[in-house]
């Protein structure tokens, strides 16, 4: 295999695809080792672009911002602003941008009421993020853990749809390690 290959940002690469077969006992089985990539790429790709786009303390996130700095950041620097704007921009307002005598082209004059329609629609995705935001904090859900659950869950499902003869187990237990030892890799 080239290098290319083996630095690619794929988040199943083949070695890891033999590794889980192996585990699963169908190493042998070609057509199972494809259905196992079949679900299990495509699983890894949409769970690296939402990692990739979600604040948390996990590898490859944009940012490791906690619920209440974000909750913090919407209100102040979102919430806040656009409370102030968008009434700014209304009609009973809009004569104190007024350039006159200096007046600009028509073409370089903004729709106020399609930037209002934008500002309200900004502004109700931040009110649906704070209050995301407010629900997961009660309940001590940071989105990291978030995430590894829903991995966990979602590749569970794609084993089971890729290998629906494999009997999930969690082995032995070690008291040594403190963890199982089985078919299902426990962390």
């Amino acid at each position: 295999m080239n290098n290319s290959t083996e630095e690619s940002d794929e988040p199943f690469k083949d070695a890891a695809i033999a590794k889980l077969a192996e585990i699963a006992g169908v190493a042998k089985d070609l057509d199972a080792v494809a259905r196992l990539k079949h679900e299990l790429v495509p699983l890894g790709r949409e769970f690296r672009r939402i990692i990739s786009i979600t604040p948390s303390e996990l590898d490859r996130s944009p940012s490791s911002h906690t619920l209440t700095e974000r909750l913090d950041w919407i209100d102040t620097q979102v919430l806040n602003p656009l409370d102030k704007l968008i009434p700014a921009l209304g009609p009973d307002c809009r004569h104190l941008l007024s350039l006159w005598p200096q007046e600009v082209a028509p073409d370089l004059m903004p729709d106020l009421d399609e930037v209002t329609r934008h500002l309200e629609h900004l502004r109700l995705l931040a009110r649906h993020v704070a209050v995301m935001l407010v629900t997961y904090r009660k309940h001590d859900l940071p989105h990291g853990l978030l995430i590894r659950n829903h991995i966990v869950v979602a590749s569970a499902a794609a084993l089971d749809r890729a290998l629906p003869n494999l009997k999930p187990s969690r082995g032995t237990y070690d008291k040594k390690s403190k963890k199982f030892d089985g078919r299902y890799p426990h962390c």
